[in-house]
């Protein structure tokens, strides 16, 4: 307790301090916020219901990517069902 209050008596002669606080506290709260929620939930699922497991359907040469680098594919994949 005695860091904490020789900070607070110390910044309150020196405001400049405040909008640094403020902006380190809440990039360490989203910081924590983000890691408990991928700690609680790891993994990306959008649809619990039809297909748990959507990169089982792919074929091979199939295009899924969004950007392609270097790599030409015969057909593009297209999305049967939402």
């Amino acid at each position: 307790m005695g860091g904490v209050m020789n900070f607070i008596r110390q910044a309150k002669n020196k405001p400049e301090i405040f909008p640094l606080v403020g902006i380190l506290g809440f990039a360490v709260s989203g910081a924590i916020f983000m890691s408990v929620h991928q700690a609680r939930a790891p993994d990306v699922v959008w649809n619990h219901k039809d297909n748990k497991y959507p990169w089982q359907e792919i074929r091979d040469g199939e295009q899924v990517k969004l950007t392609t680098i270097n790599q030409k594919y015969d057909s593009r994949w297209n999305r049967s069902h939402w």
